[in-house]
């Protein structure tokens, strides 16, 4: 049997905000807060995730592939033993036991030069929010950028297509995700990481999940993956032959999800991050 390693996005896959929970929301003791910052809860997971995962977990099979920063990472109470691997920063920084791994960021910076400069990137982008209606512009190191809005207007979707022909002419993409608009190089991708991620761990087979144009090449790449009926990927409908779509959207399909997961592993052998 082949071993196998659960790649997985987090927001809008696996938890969800109070916004993404879709029309038809999660009984109110289903759901576990896990994204708590001050007084605020920014995400959830739902009874049948949180017991997914923690198995997973358990069985050292799941790697996060998140484009959230090491803090917004770092925050989250994730059920079960702590991952050994996590790929945040949307490919960016590989953590090992909760510490960036310096030989990787080497790796990702060589390869960014060939692209346009961050500073150029950020100069642009405060431009653009001095004539916009952004609530912020927010910097992730000197990685990338993102823009939010309080709320989405008919302005913004048109605006991100301009942003994406601007940055592709710079080596940059543009993806537009709910209220958010990231800006990032077009050589930082999630794929990459997990791709060395499962070399370590000598991980023969890769299933992967995710919703956003973000996650587009880790699903490509994985041997199986699969997309919720909701965000980027399948407002432009997105599919390929080793990717399935669920049935629910929301929650509900954060739950189809794991059991996905729980399927995929419990017929394979699991790849353990040692």
């Amino acid at each position: 049997m082949t071993p196998v390693l659960v790649a997985t996005d987090l927001d809008g896959t696996v938890l969800f905000s109070e916004r993404a929970m879709g029309a038809t929301r999660p009984d109110p003791a289903r759901l576990t807060p896990v994204d708590i910052a001050g007084d605020h809860i920014y995400a959830h997971m739902t009874d049948t995730v949180i017991a997914g995962w923690t198995r997973l977990a358990e069985a050292g099979a799941v790697l996060p592939a998140t484009t959230r920063s090491v803090p917004q990472y770092t925050r989250l109470r994730l059920p079960g033993p702590p991952p050994r691997y996590a790929v945040v920063c949307n490919g960016a920084r590989i953590l090992v036991d909760g510490s960036s791994d310096p030989g990787w960021e080497r790796e990702v910076r060589t390869a960014l030069r060939e692209a346009a400069s961050f500073a150029a990137v950020e100069r642009q982008c405060a431009a653009w929010r001095d004539e916009r209606d952004f609530a912020s512009l927010r910097a992730v190191e000197n990685f990338f950028v993102y823009f939010t809005v309080t709320v989405r207007e008919d302005w913004l979707e048109p605006f991100a297509g301009e942003v994406a022909d601007w940055c592709g002419e710079r080596g940059w993409r543009a993806s537009l995700q709910g209220r958010k608009l990231y800006l990032l190089p077009d050589a930082l991708d999630k794929a990459a990481a997990v791709a060395e991620v499962a070399r370590r761990v000598d991980a023969g087979r890769v299933v992967a999940g995710g919703d956003s144009l973000l996650d587009q090449r880790m699903l490509a790449a994985a041997d199986a993956a699969i997309r919720p009926a909701h965000g980027e990927l399948h407002v432009t409908g997105y599919s390929a032959p080793n990717c399935r779509t669920t049935a629910g959207h929301g929650a509900a399909a954060g739950d189809e999800i794991m059991d996905w997961y729980a399927e995929e592993v419990g017929t394979h052998r699991v790849a353990r991050i040692a």
